[in-house]
């Protein structure tokens, strides 16, 4: 299962649109922080005018009238009274000190003191809902005194209007020696980012998401065409061509590719063909010679020579195979490996070789079941031969690949032997005791493995032994 993120069109996805989100982020962060302090200053300023206003008027006013005009004013979100006591004597920074400031500016030789606070209070704006029924027996009952609303009920908010943060504002100016007036406003609260303009950048990263996903996508296909081409190539396959398609850069690596493949298809076939010719032209003198070995009468000689011919012959046919290993043109199919292991070791028992099966769930992968038979032959018969015999295990790993796993309890092999064991024509001895063999087996197998996509791995088991593991996608 392919991993978006980890495909070249995901990750430029997922940049940009990282990128676009940061980006709205930081501009909505400035857009509402400018926005509300604008609307805050505004408000700030029209609180500020109004009480230096009505505090010129109360000043011409007798103060026997001052409690009384005040009271009478009304004035939406905000309310006046007149005392001898100021209601706040410092100012406590913040929408307060600004408000304060600017009625100092309105009125000469002032003295102003305000605070300001964020509370919570049920929303004005419900009230443009219209009044609630009245009860049975129930008269309407006057607007409240200082348009505030702040109880529930009669004259207020209804019982259902939302609770909304708004910044109160405490305000008191010296009227003179006796007497302070004092306000009391409300001021607009924090406010949340407008719903279009979120709804404006949904849309805007949805476009630009899809965008990037066909850029990408421009970009990213032909690279996988590529991808494809290369390991159809490492596995063996010779004409193999990746499609020239995508930008500029891209259609020069397939080009370069292409000429590549071609140049690798040619060399391989001329070194194919030469080792076929030369194991088909050995077989003439090769049975030459078997003929006139018969022909001795010393049977020690005769033997002797005998020997060296089968090896020759072993040599011939091992060498022809590994020409062919990874070349076949077999066709791929879906089989069960279990069963091919347990049907391989039944022969090979019969045959007096020590490998045994253990599988017994069916394993179904698609592959070349001749080929793949040979190299579990092969593996078997090196348990075997090399270590007195072995156990033929198959099963699935953690990533879902097919394993045909062939361990011995033989002797191992030297560490720094294991990486050329696959080497044509490699034979670690230490390991191998008194058992004679061409070195072609496991090269054989590692060429059948690389042509079906797998890997061939060798190690050393603890404390004694040795494991060979075939692995197939």
């Amino acid at each position: 299962m392919k991993i978006p993120l980890n495909t070249l069109t995901g990750r430029m996805v997922a940049v940009t649109v990282v990128a676009v989100i940061v980006s709205y982020a930081i501009a909505f962060a400035i857009y509402t922080n400018e926005r509300g302090s604008a609307l805050r200053r505004a408000a700030e300023t029209n609180v500020a005018e109004r009480v230096a206003f009505t505090a010129e008027r109360l000043r011409d006013l007798p103060p026997a009238r001052r409690v009384g005009a005040a009271e009478s004013i009304r004035e939406f979100s905000l309310r006046f009274n007149v005392s001898e006591t100021p209601e706040i004597t410092v100012n406590t920074g913040g929408a307060g000190t600004r408000i304060a400031n600017v009625i100092n500016e309105r009125l000469a030789n002032s003295e102003t003191h305000a605070r300001s606070r964020i509370i919570e209070a049920p929303s004005r704006r419900w009230r443009d809902r219209g009044p609630r029924p009245l009860r049975d027996g129930e008269d309407r009952p006057p607007p409240p005194p200082d348009q505030f609303g702040d109880g529930r009920g009669a004259g207020g908010p209804p019982d259902d209007a939302p609770i909304v943060r708004v910044t109160e504002a405490t305000i008191s100016v010296r009227l003179d020696e006796a007497t302070w007036l004092n306000a009391t406003a409300r001021l607009p609260g924090p406010r949340p980012t407008p719903f279009s303009a979120i709804v404006g950048a949904l849309v805007s990263i949805v476009i630009v998401g899809i965008g990037a996903a066909l850029v990408a996508r421009q970009i990213g296909r032909p690279l996988s065409d590529l991808a494809n081409a290369a390991r159809a190539l490492g596995s063996g396959e010779t004409n193999v061509a990746a499609p020239v398609s995508g930008p500029e850069d891209v259609r020069r690596a397939s080009t370069a590719f292409n000429a590549m493949a071609e140049r690798l298809g040619r060399q391989l076939n001329r070194q194919r063909q030469m080792l076929w010719a030369l194991s088909h032209d050995l077989r003439t003198p090769i049975t030459a010679i078997r003929l006139r070995a018969e022909l001795i009468e010393d049977e020690g000689e005769r033997q002797r020579l005998l020997a060296s011919v089968a090896e020759m012959e072993t040599l011939t046919e091992q060498a022809l195979s590994l020409a062919r290993a990874g070349a076949s043109e077999e066709a791929r199919a879906s089989v069960d490996l279990a069963e091919i292991a347990r049907t391989l070791c039944g022969e090979l028992q019969d045959l007096g070789i020590n490998v045994s099966a253990d599988a017994n769930e069916p394993i179904i992968t698609e592959c070349r079941p001749t080929e793949i038979a040979r190299a579990m032959r092969n593996l078997g018969e090196n348990a075997a031969k090399y270590g007195g015999g072995g156990i033929m295990r198959v099963y699935r790993n953690t990533a879902n690949e097919a394993v045909i796993e062939i361990a011995d309890s033989g002797p191992g092999v030297p560490a720094d032997l294991l990486a050329k064991l696959t080497n044509p024509f490699f034979r670690a001895d230490d390991a191998r005791s008194e058992a004679s063999g061409a070195g072609l087996g496991l090269a054989i197998t590692q060429a059948i493995a690389d042509s079906h996509g797998g890997r061939l791995i060798l190690e050393n088991r603890t404390p004694r032994g040795f494991s060979a593991k075939l692995i197939l996608p």
